[in-house]
């Protein structure tokens, strides 16, 4: 009886535009999706692949909680992004500088004029203030002569350099260099011209040395 449900199903539902129903909480995943029934299996459940960006496999479900459209369902709008933040508020405008209340209603030459009047005013008064007292003057007056009254010392003299007497060279010792007598070879053959032993070498070296 299933395999006849089966394939009723399989001729309804294949290739359709279906979408899940909503309440059943292992199909909400599914909710803005639209699938495509592939198939339906032996057992009575549609292989569905769904328009997801990135899932493309086959899912099965109950055909009792599918429902078939015409056309893919439009998904729902994706919330509006937030409102950009308020523009900040312009600089404050900068204000014009007064000018002085004594260049008011002057030309320009005037106002340097009475610039440089003004500065130069100015200066004598610093001038006077930095003038000492008299009793400052008398001071320095008397600390001049004490300064001009004082000795002035000298420099101690350098001492003469001391002449230091002249030390011959020692003359050179001669080397003598004794000859070295280079040792006589050793014979390998005897006086019958037959080869010498190993022994017999030795003993010959052991003369050569006590020579």
């Amino acid at each position: 009886m299933s395999i006849e449900r089966a394939e009723k199903l399989k001729e309804v539902l294949t290739d359709k535009f279906v979408v899940v129903d909503a309440d059943i909480p292992e199909l909400r995943r599914f909710e803005n999706w639209t699938g495509k029934v592939r198939t339906v299996n032996m057992n009575c459940r549609a292989l569905v692949e769904f328009d997801g960006p990135v899932d493309i496999g086959w899912y099965d479900i109950d055909p009792d909680y599918l429902k078939v459209v015409d056309a893919p369902v439009k998904k729902a709008p994706a919330p509006a992004a937030k409102a950009a933040p308020a523009a900040k508020a312009a600089p404050a405008e900068a204000k014009p500088v007064a000018k002085p209340a004594a260049t008011a209603g002057k030309s320009p030459l005037d106002a340097i004029r009475a610039q440089q009047a003004a500065k130069a005013g100015a200066v004598p008064a610093a001038a006077g203030a930095a003038k000492p007292s008299p009793l400052d003057m008398i001071r320095k007056q008397q600390a001049a002569k004490a300064a001009a009254a004082a000795p002035v010392e000298t420099a101690p003299a350098a001492p003469a350099a001391v002449a230091t007497p002249e030390v011959a060279a020692p003359e050179p010792i001669p080397v003598v260099v004794a000859p070295v007598e280079t040792p006589k070879p050793i014979p390998t053959t005897g006086a019958d011209g037959k080869p010498l032993s190993k022994l017999e070498m030795i003993r010959l070296q052991g003369a050569a040395k006590k020579q």
